[in-house]
């Protein structure tokens, strides 16, 4: 093997190097960004429960006023 065809080796090497760090930096960040989306998925479902349930609550005290406002004490004439 001639000095040129060593020195062309080593540039592959060194960019194949590059490459492979650049891979795993990459790598990292995209297990990171998958971690956040699982912490943003399940945020997104225990709202959507606590959505559910209020909206059930206020449902249920419309049909059903157990303490009534001062707008259901109105007089018939206001």
């Amino acid at each position: 093997m001639s000095e040129r065809d060593s020195q062309r080796h080593r540039a592959v090497d060194a960019r194949i190097e590059i490459l492979e760090l650049k891979l795993m930096d990459l790598e990292s960040t995209v297990q990171e960004l998958n971690d956040v989306i699982l912490r943003q998925y399940r945020d997104i479902e225990r709202l959507h429960s606590l959505h559910l349930k209020l909206s059930d609550a206020l449902q249920g005290s419309n049909e059903n006023p157990a303490n009534p406002t001062l707008r259901d004490e109105l007089p018939p004439h206001y």
